[in-house]
């Protein structure tokens, strides 16, 4: 099996939870449904297409670097029929991050394909979870041989770990995601450290890249503003 890899540079992301309701908090790092459509973003993939056209695809990706998080506060005024509600809602924001977001597909005649088409023309820079988020720089890494390994440093499903193998600088996340591995929700993120997992993965280097059969996708339409962003 055969993957790409690509940096892709963020002056600002936020990759919004599904579960938090007074305030926006944000993953750590893209789940392979929104890699799925930063690829897509890249390669002028319809939206409505991309479930189709990845359905041999597997997709991850890691955080290489970032320069911290911040919280902003957005006031709104809400009229409804039983009044006008006032209030705030914070936002947490991932401040200049850094990711290799990987694809791979047992393909290689379409992973070679892919790989040429991005090296040519880049269709629509993808963004950092929201549409005013749009990347800085797109690196282009280049192909790799993906492989059966245990040992990963992006992010797995909780139940699929058996330790978390901690580093100087190691961040550790546990999160929610909607998924179809178990019943258990919970991811576990990682940046500066590893995750051994009770069983081997495919992954890229250590980029653990996943089956976008296994998560739950948002409904797809067509326009150019979603074309450059993710799936959900």
């Amino acid at each position: 099996m055969k993957g790409i890899l690509v940096d892709v540079y963020f002056s600002e992301a936020l990759f919004k939870t599904h579960y938090t309701k007074g305030f926006r908090q944000t993953y750590p790092i893209p789940l392979p449904t929104t890699v799925a459509g930063m690829f897509g973003a890249m390669l002028g993939i319809r939206r409505s297409v991309l479930a189709t056209e990845f359905n041999d695809c597997l997709f991850g990706a890691k955080l290489l670097k970032y320069k911290g998080l911040c919280s902003e506060k957005s006031r709104f005024i809400q009229y409804a029929s039983g009044g006008i509600k006032r209030g705030a809602v914070t936002t947490i924001i991932i401040n200049n991050p850094c990711y290799r977001i990987a694809v791979a597909s047992s393909n290689e005649n379409k992973i070679i394909s892919y790989s040429e088409r991005m090296k040519n023309y880049i269709h629509f820079l993808p963004y950092g979870g929201q549409n005013d988020f749009f990347a800085e720089e797109v690196k282009i890494i280049g192909e790799k041989d993906a492989n059966e390994t245990k040992l990963i440093g992006n992010y797995a499903p909780q139940d699929h770990v058996d330790k978390i193998l901690w580093e100087k600088g190691t961040e550790f996340q546990s999160l929610p995601v909607r998924h179809r591995f178990s019943d258990n929700p919970n991811f576990y993120f990682i940046y500066n450290g590893k995750l051994l997992l009770k069983r081997e993965n495919l992954a890229l280097d250590d980029i653990a890249v996943y089956s976008l059969a296994e998560f739950y996708l948002l409904p797809l339409t067509d326009s150019v503003q979603e074309n450059a962003g993710g799936m959900g």
